[in-house]
């Protein structure tokens, strides 16, 4: 009996042993507050903010054309309104075509400056996870429960700023 008590207790440690060292980390932490990440918004920010604001400011400008249009029609001739009509219309034209330009430009840039900042990210996880002897490191995403205690996101972030 004690022999039987013995071999299961053994058989139970081994299963512990063969499951490892395990961690995870909080993956939308990492992309919102790494250097690389702060880094990429930056870039984003410095790319697209001058399109953005001109873009902004064309939005202005066809909302005083049209605040114009309607307080000064009655006086104007038929000319006139047809002019400014077809004014307003290109102007809405080229805010449409300059906001989908600028939407897709950002949207490619946005998936190429990710794409970076995550191989980056994965490859300190996997280094630190190799030095550190992990044989798993999951993300948030996959993990319905994770005690704080094998939360190591704070120390990745700690790597990426090396």
């Amino acid at each position: 009996m004690k022999i039987t008590a013995f071999i299961l207790l053994a058989l139970v440690s081994l299963g512990l042993n063969a499951a490892g060292k395990t961690a995870f980390i909080n993956s939308k932490v990492l992309l919102e507050q790494s250097p690389q990440a702060v880094s990429a918004n930056a870039e984003l920010q410095k790319q697209f903010g001058e399109r953005e604001q001109s873009l902004r400011k064309l939005a202005q400008e066809i909302q005083q054309m049209e605040k114009t249009y309607k307080t000064d029609s009655a006086v104007m001739s038929d000319e006139q309104k047809k002019k400014a009509e077809d004014n307003i219309i290109q102007n809405k034209r080229r805010f449409q075509f300059e906001q989908q330009s600028l939407k897709e430009d950002l949207q490619s840039k946005q998936r190429e400056l990710l794409q970076k900042v995550q191989v980056s990210i994965k490859s300190v996880i996997q280094e630190y996870g190799s030095k550190n002897g992990y044989d798993f490191i999951f993300t948030d995403a996959s993990i319905a429960y994770a005690s704080d205690a094998v939360n190591i996101t704070d120390k990745i972030l700690e790597e990426l700023k090396k």
